[in-house]
C-alpha cells in the first residue's frame, strides 16, 4: 500500500474554532444547517469543528459583523478536534490562507510549466550551451502564467511548501527527458524535505521512469540563507550523491554561503551570487570576491559557475578570473522552449 504524506500531497482541511467569553456563537445556530453535516459539529456552546470550505466562507462574515478578537481558531483533523488547542490563533490571521487557496488547485493539478535558461561553456572566443536551468511557473486557470515569487509566496501562507516544492521537482525532472546529454540544473528548498528517504524517493523513481542518466542531473540548494541546521542539509546532499546526482550551491559569497559553507558541503558546481557578477569588470572589491570563490571551487575540484550575466565586459572579466561556466540574460533569458544554440 503507497504512503501518502499530508505536507506532500494537498488534501482537504478542517478547523477547530473556539469563542470566548466575550462573545457569542448564536449566529451559528442559523448559519451552519445551510451546509452538509459532516461539514461542522458543534462541540459545546463555544466550541466548533468546521470544514475548511465553511471555515471560509465564515471568515468574512466575522470580519464584517462581529468584533473577532475573542474568536480563535486551529487547524485540526475533524476526528480529534482537541488537539492543537494550545496553538489557538486569532481567526482573522487565516485571511491570508484563505486567500490564498489557489495554490491548492495549483499543486492539485499540477499546473506547472518549466522554463528553460541555457548553461553556458566560454572560453574567450566559443560558446556553448552544456546545460539547462529548470524553472517552475505556475498557470492560471486563463492560461496566464504565474511567477514563482508568487508561486512560493501563496505556498508559504498556506503551508504549501512541501507540496508545491515537491510538484515543481517532479515536473521539472519529467520535462528533462527530451533535452539530450547535458546537464540539468533543478532547484529544490531543503527546508521542505524532512526525510531525505521518504521525501525525495519520489524523484528518484520519476528520474528511473524518465531514463535521464542520474550524473546529468544537478540539483540547486536555493533559499539557503535560511537554513539552520547545516547537518539535515548535508543529509540531503549525502541522499543525492548516493543516487549519482550531483549538487550546486547557489548564491555563493552572500549570508549563509561563506567560503566556510562551501568547503563544509564540497558542491560539485559552486554559483557565484548575481551580487557579485552584475558590475564586477569595474568593481575591485566584487572581484576579490570571485577571485576567492574560484580559488576555493578549484581547490574543491567543483566547477565554477556565475550567474546574472548581462554584460561582455562582465563576462570577460569573470572569464579571466577562471569562472568556466555562466548563465544570464546576456545568453538567454528563462523560455518555454529550450534554447539549442
Amino acid at each position: 500500500m503507497a504512503i501518502t504524506c499530508s505536507n506532500c500531497f494537498v488534501g482537504e482541511r478542517g478547523y477547530t474554532v473556539y469563542f470566548s467569553q466575550n462573545e457569542s456563537s448564536a449566529f451559528l445556530d442559523a448559519y451552519l444547517p445551510e451546509y452538509p453535516p459532516d461539514h461542522w459539529c458543534k462541540i459545546n456552546p463555544r466550541l466548533f469543528w468546521m470544514h475548511e470550505s465553511l471555515f471560509n466562507a465564515m471568515l468574512d462574515y466575522i470580519a464584517v459583523h462581529l468584533q473577532a478578537n475573542g474568536i480563535l481558531a486551529v487547524e485540526t483533523a475533524k476526528q480529534d478536534p482537541y488537539n492543537g488547542l494550545d496553538k489557538l490563533k486569532p481567526i482573522l490571521s487565516f485571511k491570508e490562507a484563505r486567500d490564498a487557496h489557489w495554490i491548492d488547485d495549483i499543486i492539485r493539478n499540477r499546473s506547472i510549466r518549466t522554463f528553460y535558461q541555457p548553461i553556458v561553456s566560454y572560453n574567450g572566443k566559443n560558446s556553448s550551451i552544456i546545460g539547462y536551468e529548470l524553472l517552475s511557473r505556475g498557470t492560471s486557470q486563463a492560461g496566464e502564467i504565474i511567477p514563482p515569487v508568487q508561486l512560493f509566496q501563496a505556498a508559504k501562507a498556506r503551508d504549501r511548501l512541501f507540496a508545491l516544492d515537491r510538484a515543481c521537482r517532479l515536473e521539472a525532472v519529467k520535462n528533462a527527458a527530451g533535452l539530450g546529454d547535458g546537464l540539468v540544473f533543478i532547484n529544490f528548498l531543503p527546508t521542505s524535505i524532512y526525510n531525505p528517504q521518504h521525501c525525495l524517493q519520489s524523484t528518484v523513481d520519476m528520474v528511473k521512469r524518465s531514463g535521464i542518466r542520474p550524473e546529468s542531473i544537478v540539483f540547486e540548494v536555493v533559499e539557503s540563507e535560511e537554513i539552520k541546521n547545516k547537518q539535515h542539509l548535508r543529509s540531503i546532499l549525502e541522499y543525492y550523491k548516493a543516487h549519482g546526482f550531483r549538487y550546486a550551491l547557489d548564491d555563493v559569497g552572500t549570508g549563509f554561503n561563506s567560503l566556510q559553507v562551501l568547503a563544509e558541503l564540497e558542491p560539485d558546481v559552486v554559483k557565484l551570487a548575481i551580487e557579485f557578477s552584475r558590475g564586477i569588470a569595474k568593481d575591485k572589491g566584487k572581484q576579490r570576491v570571485a577571485r576567492a570563490v574560484v580559488q576555493m571551487t578549484q581547490e574543491l575540484n567543483s566547477r565554477a559557475l556565475a550567474e546574472g550575466i548581462e554584460d561582455r565586459d562582465d563576462l570577460e572579466c569573470l572569464r579571466d578570473l577562471g569562472y568556466e561556466w555562466f548563465q544570464g540574460y546576456y545568453f538567454g533569458k528563462p523560455e518555454p522552449e529550450p534554447l539549442r544554440a
